[in-house]
C-alpha cells in the first residue's frame, strides 16, 4: 500500500488527503447534527409544555383574582352586617324584632318556639333554632320573610313550609311554618374574629 502511495503524484496525494478529510468532517458533522437536531426537538417540546403550563397558571391566577375580589366583597358585606348586631342578644329581643316586622307587614305570629334550652345562650357558638308559625296574605308573608332574612342576628332560615289556609274576606290566608337560626353572642364574636383574619 505504501508503494502505491509513493507512486501517486503529489497532487493526487493531496486530493486524496483532502477527500479523506472531507469525508471525516462530513461524518462528524452528520453525527453531531443528529445529536443537535434531537436536542433541539426536545427543547422545542419542553418549550411547548412550559407554554401550556404557563397558560394554565395564567388562567388559575385570573380565577384566583376574581375569587379574591368576591371574598373581599363578601367580607365587606359581612362587616357591614356585623355592625348591625345588637349589643345584647336574648330570646325576648329576637321575639320583639320579629313581632315588629309582623305588625308592619300585617301578618300574625301564632307560634314562637325556641327549639332548645336557652339558659346557656351566652356560652354557645351554635345558633339558636326558633320555630315560627305565621298567618297572613301572600304579599305580606313574602315581605315578612324578606324582612326576617335581613335581620342582622338571623344566621339562616333553613326551613320554610307554606300552605293555604281559610279564606278571610276576598283573599286567602297563607299559613307559613318556618325555622330560623339566630346568632348567639359567642357566634357573633366568632364572626368578628373571622373578619379580622
Amino acid at each position: 500500500m505504501m508503494s502505491q502511495w509513493k507512486l501517486l503524484a503529489t497532487w493526487n496525494r493531496l486530493g486524496l488527503l483532502l477527500g479523506l478529510m472531507l469525508v471525516c468532517l462530513l461524518g462528524i458533522y452528520l453525527v453531531m447534527w443528529r445529536a443537535m437536531n434531537h436536542s433541539l426537538e426536545q427543547l422545542q417540546q419542553e418549550v411547548a409544555n412550559l407554554d401550556k403550563e404557563s397558560q394554565v397558571l395564567i388562567q388559575k391566577t385570573a380565577s384566583l383574582k376574581a375569587l379574591e375580589m368576591e371574598i373581599n366583597a363578601l367580607r365587606e358585606k359581612l362587616a357591614a352586617r356585623v355592625q348591625q348586631f345588637p349589643e345584647q342578644i336574648e330570646s325576648k329581643d329576637f321575639r320583639r324584632d320579629v313581632m315588629e316586622i309582623a305588625k308592619r307587614r300585617q301578618v300574625t305570629v301564632r307560634v314562637w318556639k325556641p327549639e332548645g334550652p336557652l339558659p346557656g345562650l351566652q356560652h354557645s357558638k351554635a345558633s339558636i333554632p326558633i320555630a315560627l308559625r305565621v298567618e297572613g296574605g301572600f304579599q305580606g308573608t313574602v315581605q315578612f320573610l324578606d324582612d326576617l332574612r335581613q335581620l342582622a342576628w338571623v344566621e339562616s332560615i333553613p326551613s320554610i313550609v307554606i300552605a293555604g289556609g281559610p279564606k278571610k274576606g276576598d283573599s286567602s290566608l297563607l299559613i307559613t311554618n318556618l325555622v330560623l337560626h339566630g346568632l348567639t353572642p359567642l357566634g357573633i364574636d366568632h364572626v368578628q374574629q373571622l373578619l379580622k383574619i
